[in-house]
């Protein structure tokens, strides 16, 4: 009945959120993220319209101790409504009220009231009879103008409305109008055009026919906010909880609607399954495909007028011995008939509110529930998640990011098609989404060797917690640092870290030097890039009994475990034959066992030395054997990566 049903909520005092400003929707699917406490509760609470008094509370609605809270939640929300529905809507309900209007020229009290009292009744009624006439042209002609309806109302707790907003759902301020209590009866006649109702009555002279009946009338009769009832009580809001709601009574209803709160699911699917039954089959083939252990889903009456909800999860449907009644299945199980249920039987467009669907299902069957949903546009939905496998799949219309910082929320919208890019971004930089998402910074590095052990060393050695740091790697250095499109790739990784994103901020780059040359270091530290003091991570792990150990854990056949004095004399080797040394400006630099480590390829040097000791049978693999080697030196030997540590933790106290 109302398409596109949110479009825009702006939320005042309201738990953590202080005039958080105004949010626009899109029909579609709205995606809703943010931390633990950033208020996605409160949102979706929000958003159903029936919510509780909880007046936000920080240090600017409570200065000090001896100060109270005045003001009550409240929010503004903005419907939009096709005029074509609206008459629609008006046909539906037969004969409706309608408020009069008030025009200043035809309420008057006339001089001549005390010589004539007569003159002025006829003049009186005449101006009643014009003023009607007057309120029907208009709302007519408010009905036939093509626009759509787009009305504004203050909302406070338990669905209660301020009188500005009521004075709107009387007749959408079609035209001025008087005492907002006085309503007349109107409806559609055969040429599609609005009258008043007509009555006739009897006196001593006879029947008196009346032209126009007025009555003193509730505002909740009115047209407008018999609409908005029918507008709230669409919303559904499926919350990370069990439901119970495998059986009810069953009140042998002739209408199919499900209550707000699925508490008469059992008795709308019977109803369904008697009077539908290919639309209960569609229902059940759904079902099996979000769940495929559920082969049908039945309802059966029981004595007491009950009718209870039956799970089969057997595809011998004569076998109702093993039929498992809904409550003694999973949380997720009831959550998915319940929206189902919605999304097959509804002709009319609804707004389902979704919290965290993987809590209640596992994510194979909450992304399956997603490509259900993507099914049925006609709806709108707003689904509350930490997971970015349901972001993806989703492909939603609006992504609304709450953030909460000093006591309150704030909301922004994401553009989707941004989210899109930055998506192929990360494809092809080699990175999913699901490795940022919920990140408070990220580290980028060298690879994926320094990926894996880079945590290690911190939360180990240098007892750093990360606290939300991820760290991960590029997925090419050379063309991130040497290549010709190198300032564009930088820009790509500024640009996904950056802005309204999913995505959190880079803290900054910490790469391997190399063979680099001094003044290629100096240009790249410029733009925000940190080097290891060593050329490489494998120069760190140059420690003799932690190589034997990891190669005789491996190299079983063996006939002789390599000792820590055959690596120590392999490496007294190389330094004796100055061989695996970087060349730095096409020339090869002096050595000394000081400076040793900080001029030869590590990585090569423990290639060659896993080769030659194991009979070219061992090939030494980066992101395995690195791995290893750090493992076993934080365990048994962490000060020889302390002065990494070091290095690391420096880095990561600088840039917060």
């Amino acid at each position: 009945m109302i398409q596109n049903v949110y479009k825009k909520l702006q939320v005042f005092n309201y738990k953590s959120y202080l005039n958080s400003g105004l949010m626009e929707f899109s029909p579609g699917i709205n995606i809703i993220v943010g931390r633990n406490n950033a208020g996605k509760t409160s949102f979706l609470e929000v958003l159903t319209l029936n919510f509780e008094n909880h007046p936000h509370r920080s240090l600017k609605t409570l200065p000090n101790k001896l100060s109270s809270i005045q003001e009550e939640s409240k929010i503004e929300i903005t419907l939009n409504i096709e005029k074509e529905e609206l008459q629609s809507f008006i046909k539906e309900l037969s004969i409706i009220g309608i408020p009069r209007a008030a025009t200043k020229n035809y309420y008057f009290f006339a001089d001549k009231y005390e010589d004539d009292p007569n003159e002025f009744y006829d003049q009186y009624m005449s101006a009643i009879d014009e003023s009607v006439r007057y309120a029907v042209r208009q709302f007519q002609y408010f009905l036939e103008n093509p626009d759509f309806i787009q009305i504004s109302l203050f909302l406070q707790p338990n669905i209660k409305m301020e009188n500005k907003s009521l004075i709107k759902l009387l007749n959408f301020e079609s035209y001025k109008q008087a005492f907002h209590k006085v309503f007349y009866k109107i409806k559609y006649d055969d040429s599609n055009q609005i009258v008043i109702e007509e009555t006739t009555s009897s006196d001593d002279d006879g029947i008196v026919q009346e032209p126009f009946v007025n009555y003193s009338g509730k505002i909740k009769e009115s047209i407008g906010y018999k609409l908005f009832d029918k507008f709230q009580n669409r919303i559904y809001r499926f919350q990370a909880e069990r439901l119970n709601i495998g059986i009810c009574k069953y009140e042998s209803k002739a209408d199919i609607n499900l209550k707000s709160n699925a508490s008469n699911l059992a008795e709308v699917l019977f109803i369904l399954q008697g009077k539908i039954p290919g639309m209960f089959t569609q229902f059940n083939k759904l079902v099996s495909n979000i769940l495929p252990e559920i082969k049908w889903i039945s309802v059966v009456m029981r004595d007491d007028t009950n009718v209870e909800i039956l799970v089969w999860n057997t595809d011998n449907l004569h076998r109702n011995d093993l039929s498992l009644p809904l409550s003694s299945c999973g949380s997720g199980v009831s959550q998915v008939l319940a929206i189902l249920y919605i999304l097959v039987s509804s002709e009319e467009h609804r707004t389902l509110i979704i919290d965290e669907p993987q809590s209640f299902l596992h994510p194979g069957a909450a992304k399956k529930l997603i490509e259900t949903i993507k099914q049925f546009p006609q709806h709108q939905y707003f689904i509350a998640t930490h997971s970015p496998e349901i972001i993806a799949s989703a492909n939603p219309s609006t992504i609304i990011k709450l953030q909460y910082q000093d006591c309150e929320t704030t909301a922004s919208v994401i553009n989707p098609k941004e989210i899109e890019s930055q998506n192929e971004i990360l494809a092809e930089l080699g990175v999913r989404l699901s490795d940022v998402f919920g990140a408070d910074s990220i580290l980028w590095v060298e690879g994926q060797t320094e990926e894996i052990c880079f945590p290690l060393i911190l939360e180990k050695v240098a007892r750093t917690t990360l606290m939300g740091i991820k760290i991960l790697s590029v997925n090419s250095t050379d063309a991130l640092l040497d290549g010709k499109r190198s300032d564009l790739v930088f820009d790509i990784y500024k640009k996904l870290t950056t802005g309204a994103t999913l995505f959190p901020p880079a803290i900054g780059f910490i790469f391997d030097r190399e063979s680099k040359t001094e003044t290629k270091i100096q240009e790249l530290k410029k733009r925000g890039v940190t080097f290891l003091r060593l050329p490489m991570y494998e120069n760190y792990l140059l420690y003799p009994e932690a190589i034997s150990v990891i190669i005789n854990e491996e190299a079983t056949w063996l006939e002789t475990p390599i000792s820590i004095t055959q690596v120590q004399e392999y490496f007294d080797k190389i330094k004796q034959e100055k061989s695996y040394l970087l060349h730095q400006g096409g020339k090869r630099e002096e050595v000394s066992d000081n400076n040793w480590l900080s001029k030869i390829h590590g990585a090569n040097i423990l290639s060659s030395l896993f080769q030659e000791l194991c009979e070219n049978k061992l090939e030494f693999r980066k992101t395995k054997h690195s791995k290893k080697l750090t493992e076993w030196l934080v365990e048994n030997k962490p000060d020889f990566l302390s002065e990494l540590a070091e290095e690391l933790g420096n880095f990561l106290h600088k840039s917060q």
